[in-house]
């Protein structure tokens, strides 16, 4: 009997007890169901468990309840119950059916722990996961998402992923992001984006990825790295938004811009070569000119035929300096436009020398030695016709002012300049020229620097024309009695 009431009192300090006949109503309850319940033993006895029903469970539940103990059988299972405040609470509960001589429960003794911690934990995991669950179907719905390991290995992607690369999943799974590499982006680029995530960043920033039908694509891509407890990535969680369409937009902006940028350059070029027209004919034209009109009012008021046909013979070679002066002009205007011009490859070596023979009689005449140092630059790209006209220009101008001191020596060399330039000097030891009496005016059309018969003061104003056409520059270094040296730069070598 002693060994009972210490198995009863072990019971009812460690949980919660109650005991009903078999119709269901209480007739004992321990301290543990008071509290628990806030009701005390006298509002309990005499009632059955309906005054802590809680309504949760349904009507089939309560019934397979009875129908187990009914038939002599223990219940287990967890309630959820309320409390006299209307709290609720949950109870693991075992109920322990009491049989008579025939088998026919005469009561029940329900034993029950607190299980409500456990329940409300489990209740909010349900949320957090039924949440995270959501929050995985929005993502799902609306980006475009993939998982790495800390190696940056696929181990998974959503459909939206899969319809941008156009790569199944299985396809994905296992590789690396190289799949979908465009090859766009720098080296420099990937690493700080690695070097980011690896040291626990997020990194921000838009990719441009290809696919596996060949076609590129735009994501604008966040990366959120996945710590474990020491704070090292161990996965990586990319969320990505097509924004392709906006990126072409950008770029035909771009391109626009660039097109009216270059289409506002042509006017402005246009508007220049005009002005200087107009200022060359202004300047040029004015003279001849006045002299035509000087003599055809003179033709016009002579009464004597001889001095008449003495007049007529002298407009003829003013008009015909017009004509040349109009010719030249043309000339320079049409280089100016011929935008679509291509370039050639040119072997330097061959060009000049034939260009040299044009010149041979002058050479031998004047025994001029000419120097050829292409050893940097043996070949360059630029329109034939211009280089053989250049070169001519120069050439013909080293031997045209030559010094009557010393025999002509030309020295055509080339060397390799910034940004993929190759750069090309002609020097003679002739006559020079004073730059600082002349400078701003060496390449002016219509400028001589000495007294020539032949000058026309066209050649080099020409030279510069060709020069810039292709967005090449010239320039010049000399000195009286000591000789010249041009040097053009000759721009995008790396054709």
């Amino acid at each position: 009997m002693e060994k009972v009431t210490d198995y009863k009192y072990a019971l009812d300090e460690s949980s919660i007890v109650a005991i009903t006949d078999q119709k269901g109503i209480i007739n004992y309850v321990n301290d543990n169901f008071c509290n628990i319940s806030k009701y005390t033993a006298d509002e309990l006895i005499g009632q059955d468990h309906r005054i802590i029903n809680s309504g949760h469970h349904s009507k089939e539940f309560i019934k397979d309840l009875w129908t187990t103990i009914a038939n002599g059988k223990v219940w287990k299972g967890e309630l959820k119950n309320k409390a006299k405040d209307g709290t609720i609470y949950w109870v693991d509960t075992t109920i322990v059916p009491f049989l008579n001589a025939s088998n026919k429960p005469y009561q029940y003794v329900a034993i029950r722990s607190d299980i409500t911690d456990r329940k409300k934990g489990e209740e909010e995991l349900k949320k957090t996961l039924k949440e995270i669950s959501d929050y995985k179907y929005a993502l799902d719905e609306s980006a475009i998402v993939a998982i790495t390991d800390q190696k940056g290995i696929i181990t998974h992607v959503n459909d939206n992923f899969c319809k941008i690369s156009k790569y199944a999943a299985e396809e994905l799974i296992g590789r690396d992001h190289r799949l979908i590499n465009s090859g766009y982006h720098p080296k420099k680029f990937i690493k700080e984006l690695w070097t980011t995530i690896a040291n626990g960043k997020v990194w921000k920033g838009e990719l441009k990825n290809k696919a596996k039908d060949g076609s590129t694509y735009w994501v604008a891509t966040t990366i959120v790295p996945f710590l474990n407890q020491a704070g090292k990535p161990y996965q990586y969680v990319a969320i990505r938004s097509d924004i392709t369409e906006r990126k072409e937009g950008e770029e035909q902006i771009k391109a626009n811009n660039a097109k009216a940028i270059e289409h506002a350059h042509i006017l402005e070029l246009k508007n220049t070569q005009l002005i200087d027209f107009c200022n060359i004919v202004s300047h040029n034209l004015r003279a001849p000119l006045i002299n035509v009109s000087m003599l055809v009012d003179y033709v016009e008021q002579s009464e004597d035929e001889k001095e008449r046909m003495e007049v007529l013979a002298k407009i003829k070679p003013v008009v015909n300096h017009l004509m040349d002066v109009f010719n030249e002009l043309v000339e320079s205007i049409q280089v100016k436009q011929d935008t679509e011009i291509k370039a050639d490859k040119i072997i330097l070596k061959d060009c000049i020398e034939k260009i040299l023979k044009g010149f041979e009689t002058q050479i031998k005449e004047y025994e001029a030695d000419i120097l050829l140092d292409l050893n940097q630059a043996s070949i360059i790209y630029f329109p034939q016709k211009y280089i053989e006209s250049i070169l001519s220009n120069l050439i013909s101008n080293a031997l045209k002012y030559r010094s009557p001191k010393r025999k002509p020596t030309i020295t055509i060399k080339t060397k390799k300049g910034d940004n993929n330039s190759i750069i090309l000097s002609v020097a003679d030891n002739g006559l020079g020229i004073d730059l600082e009496l002349h400078k701003d005016q060496i390449f002016k059309i219509r400028k001589t620097f000495h007294k020539h018969p032949d000058a026309k003061g066209f050649g080099l104003f020409m030279t510069k024309t060709q020069v810039e056409a292709m967005n090449g520059k010239i320039w010049a270094k000399s000195q009286p009695q000591k000789g010249s040296t041009f040097f053009i730069e000759f721009k995008n070598q790396n054709i």
